[in-house]
């Protein structure tokens, strides 16, 4: 997919295979092309952003759709 960057979002920071892992962010409107699945991510379903949200698993998701959020004025 090829996006148009917007407002940068919290970076998350965590241990993944026992090393610190640092993610950065940002908010993004898709512009162009297809996904194809990968070993990490197998499918892509485009939801609004408070229902993506009720689908989290992980508390440090939900703070980067709490900030998409606000970014985009819905909370």
């Amino acid at each position: 997919m090829s996006c148009e960057l917007g407002t940068p979002l919290p970076t998350a920071h965590y241990v993944a295979a026992g090393r610190p892992k640092e993610v950065r962010y940002w908010s993004a409107r898709a512009t162009s092309g297809a996904f194809a699945p990968t070993r990490e991510v197998d499918r892509v379903l485009w939801l609004h952003p408070t229902a993506a949200r009720g689908r989290l698993t992980e508390e440090r998701d939900r703070v980067l759709v709490d900030a998409l959020l606000e970014v985009l004025g819905v909370m």
